[in-house]
């Protein structure tokens, strides 16, 4: 094969890579901008509206402001896994684009548990919607698990230089999200209002994981990047 081919096969590989992840990216940025759009200003017709009606007003909105608070941190954490992931793809397959499709997929689906968390966890003693985020999210992690166990197998030749202590260390912080918000599910059942706690401890808890694997595999986790 001559040098020619060899350059454009390169430059197609490449071309094809930068495609799913501009198009991943614009998924992610659209599914954290309907998150803010669900929440609306509520119109208070008062010709004598007080600052103390007008904060009243406000308080259903809190809450919505928690779910997008939350869901925002937790896409933002999955982006990040998935721009850690195609630092490794070298090239594209048909298996990569329907898997990474398929990870997009409950991250698509978000703004809409979002809202139903919002609008019904925190305000009352329901737990569906809480069943139905925890869903959703459990469905981001296994999909990124699988993603990455794909971009690993070296049978798919999709990646290179991903030793497996990155490999395991990426599947943790992607496994980490969906085991903290099991634990809020089931704290739920024993007391709802302490389940309200647990999600926000998402963040700490990957942090945490990123400590221990540096502090264990030095070596390994030298390159990794946020």
């Amino acid at each position: 094969m001559s040098k020619t081919n060899l350059s454009e096969g390169h430059s197609d590989e490449k071309f094809q890579l930068e495609r799913i992840a501009l198009f991943s990216d614009a998924v992610f940025a659209i599914a954290i901008t309907l998150l803010i759009i669900e929440i609306r200003i509520p119109e208070l017709h008062s010709e004598t509206l007080t600052d103390s009606e007008l904060l009243h007003g406000l308080l259903p909105v809190v809450t919505k402001l928690i779910g997008f608070l939350i869901s925002f941190f937790v896409i933002g954490l999955y982006w990040f896994s998935h721009h850690r992931m195609f630092r490794y793809v070298t090239r594209a397959s048909q298996k990569l684009l329907w898997n990474n499709l398929l990870f997009l997929l409950p991250i698509v689906i978000m703004p809409f548990s979002t809202s139903f968390l919002s609008e019904y966890y925190f305000s009352s003693n329901l737990r569906l919607p809480l069943i139905v985020y925890t869903f959703n999210i459990c469905l981001s992690g296994y999909f990124s698990f699988r993603l990455w166990k794909i971009i690993a197998n070296p049978e798919n030749h999709l990646s290179q230089n991903l030793h497996k202590e990155q490999l395991s260390y990426n599947i943790a912080r992607s496994l980490t999200i969906p085991i903290v918000f099991v634990c809020a599910l089931l704290l739920s059942f024993i007391n709802i209002k302490f389940s309200y706690f647990i999600p926000p401890l998402a963040p700490f808890v990957t942090r945490l994981i990123k400590v221990w694997y540096r502090k264990k595999y030095p070596v390994a986790m030298k390159g990794i990047i946020e």
